[in-house]
């Protein structure tokens, strides 16, 4: 976590949940489990159990079920996999299970995998063209008497969008069917009874607005209904007496505990308590109260700034969520990531901004996402080449000709020099090695001779050439990283050639990287260069000095492979995640280091992966790695001319990168 995380710009109650103390209660409760679990006696299993059943019982009086009702599962799908293997052989052969297009992905994935075994026809309610969740009405219409179970998304996890239950289970009882209910996005929020309208099972977890563990899932069934079930799953604790050991005599117990089967896990139940505990004596209109009142404000500031809506307007109709349509999945990623080197946390999926305001989150935070929301956007329009003019040369009397026939005069002069940026290409290039079990290498550069003023050829001598794209000095293209796929510019052959010649901002790293191979720059390194040498602008290149390029001449020492092969990984230095994010904020056309690639040696265990090549080709920005001699570069003043080949569909190519530097 970052060291600058604010607890009071949290925004994400969608996923995990915060309230105040959360750390020092669930370490103290982990620890108790600890000990009680270590000590040297056999009187763990009463105190695990009996945490286990404080835990239902919390949740049974969060929505309002009875005793022997409601038991633990590992997630919703879990639980829905559960029951669904528990129905009566048959029982829905030949019918339909109905869900919405908006339902939680994962059960989808279940059901579209049992229909076949179990026999039924999973039938999926679309969402109307352009609309951001399905409506009940289309779903009633689709809810004939041949649906044999139907599952009903409270909340939907795309649009935050509530359904009003009541008129949904009357009709399905009217058609017959069995009712479920994913209760998962709006627990412990939104009130919720599962006896007004009942229904025949719900199923949650204790994430998001419950602020607990994962692994911490609840399956509640229906008394009456659960005596007709017979988990597929089952063992000792599935039944009344899980001390009954007669092989033949297996009976499952009357209740929900036949759901059981095995020794049950009860850790993230433990681990879970305290949350629980501190919701259970919170006031929850306060609570829901509080959400609607920052969710306004919200939306108000999204208005403001044109961001279009994706959630319901109307408070009645949506959850504790709001979701937000950026312009595309890149904008949404960068100001998330901007957002979070602030300490601001809030998270995209797709191109949706999902902001989730609770208890911790302050009233003022709002403006400090929405503030910086429209720098970042603001500064990513200025990103592309051409599209802006800097206040020097809009402020002088100079014509883009005058400009031109000046550099031409400086360079014929000497004024400025070309610094050679790039590493001789040969079968001496270091090639980055990748785990044999991960992927194929490229092959060593080999250098073929055709002729050479002889009989293959009396004038002339040419030779012909074996070489990876990503071999020596070499430039990568979006499309070399699968966050980047969908770039149709992204290809060495189809870049806007406007973007690869731009002012560079050169970071000097060099002393720590001699002092630490795996020194990593971080936004905060980033922030204090900015201070001394000025702000790195839209559409600008920004290169980490490291000068690694000194050890070109050594590939082992270049590459510095850890010795265990088991590491997967090697010692040299680069950019962490956050720094990535705060340079993609920036408005940047790449990002280039001295080493053999973008990212760190051991970015492969960041979280996540190589977060570089993942970001920066996710927001079609470019890729430099092995450059040379930026020793003879200045912070700032200097241009970066980095052009690929035009190769057909190129994820990348070799370069002769050269820099445009004022003599001193």
């Amino acid at each position: 976590m970052l060291s600058n995380t604010k607890h009071d710009g949290y925004f994400l109650y969608h996923s995990i949940g915060m309230y105040p103390g959360k750390e020092e209660e669930l370490a103290a409760a982990t620890a108790e489990f600890a000990k009680v679990w270590a000590a040297p006696d056999d009187k763990q299993w009463g105190y695990v159990l009996l945490k286990r059943q404080d835990f239902i019982d919390y949740w049974r009086r969060i929505i309002n079920v009875p005793k022997g009702s409601m038991t633990t599962c590992e997630s919703v799908t879990d639980g829905m996999h559960k029951l669904m293997r528990a129905l009566p052989d048959g029982q829905l052969r030949g019918k339909r299970v109905l869900v919405a297009e908006d339902c939680f992905p994962s059960m989808h994935f279940l059901l579209a995998g049992l229909a076949p075994k179990m026999g039924f026809t999973l039938d999926t309610v679309p969402k109307r063209e352009d609309a951001s969740w399905v409506e009940p009405d289309d779903f009633m219409e689709s809810w004939g008497r041949d649906v044999g179970l139907a599952l009903l998304t409270w909340v939907t996890s795309t649009a935050s969008a509530r359904v009003d239950l009541a008129p949904l289970v009357a009709h399905g009882r009217a058609m017959g069917s069995m009712i479920g209910v994913d209760i998962t996005q709006a627990a412990g929020l939104i009130p919720f009874d599962a006896m007004n309208p009942k229904v025949d099972f719900t199923l949650s977890t204790s994430l998001k607005w419950m602020c607990g563990t994962p692994g911490a899932g609840i399956l509640y069934v229906e008394k009456a209904l659960a005596r007709e079930l017979q988990p597929e799953a089952r063992g000792w604790f599935s039944q009344n007496n899980p001390f009954s050991w007669d092989l033949d005599k297996f009976e499952y117990a009357p209740d929900i505990r036949r759901f059981d089967s095995g020794t049950p896990g009860s850790v993230a139940a433990v681990a879970s308590l305290p949350a629980l505990k501190w919701h259970a004596a919170q006031d929850h209109a306060e609570l829901a109260s509080w959400n609607r009142e920052l969710v306004d404000l919200i939306i108000k500031r999204a208005d403001a700034l044109n961001l279009p809506l994706h959630s319901p307007r109307d408070p009645d109709r949506r959850g504790g969520s709001v979701m937000l349509r950026f312009p595309d999945k890149a904008e949404a990623a960068a100001v998330v990531g901007a957002l979070g080197v602030e300490g601001l946390s809030v998270d995209f999926r797709g191109q949706l901004l999902r902001l989730s305001p609770g208890n911790v989150t302050a009233k003022s935070m709002i403006d400090d996402v929405f503030d910086l929301t429209d720098e970042v956007m603001a500064r990513r329009r200025r990103r592309f080449a051409g599209q802006g003019i800097s206040p020097e040369v809009k402020g002088s009397n100079m014509s883009s000709s005058d400009v031109l026939g000046a550099l031409g005069g400086m360079l014929l002069s000497g004024d400025i020099k070309i610094v050679d940026c790039s590493a001789q290409l040969g079968p001496d290039t270091p090639i980055l090695n990748l785990p044999t079990d991960f992927a194929v290498n490229t092959p060593k550069v080999e250098i073929h001779k055709i002729s050479e003023y002889d009989a293959d050829g009396p004038f002339f001598a040419w030779n012909w050439l074996k070489l990876g794209e990503h071999s020596g000095t070499h430039f990568d293209a979006p499309h070399h990283w699968i966050s980047g796929k969908d770039h149709t510019d992204g290809y060495t052959d189809t870049l806007d050639m406007q973007r690869i010649m731009a002012p560079v901002n050169v970071i000097d790293c060099s002393a720590e990287s001699e002092a630490d191979n795996d020194f990593l720059l971080t936004a905060e390194h980033v922030k204090a260069w900015e201070r001394e040498h000025g702000d790195i602008n839209p559409g600008e290149w920004v290169v980490m000095r490291t000068d690694w390029d000194k050890r070109a001449h050594d590939a082992a020492l270049f590459l510095n492979d850890d010795p265990d092969p088991h590491e997967d990984g090697s010692h040299s230095p680069g950019p962490t995640t956050d720094c990535i994010d705060y340079l993609l904020s920036k408005g940047i056309v790449g990002w280039g280091t001295q080493c053999i690639g973008t990212d760190a040696g051991m970015a492969g265990k960041f979280s996540p992966p190589y977060p570089a090549h993942n970001y920066l080709h996710r927001d079609n920005c470019f890729g430099l790695a092995s450059l040379c001699n930026l020793d003879q570069l200045p912070p700032k003043g200097a241009i970066l001319i980095a052009a690929p080949l035009k190769i057909d569909q190129g994820t990348g190519s070799p370069i002769r990168a050269m820099a445009l530097v004022t003599k001193v």
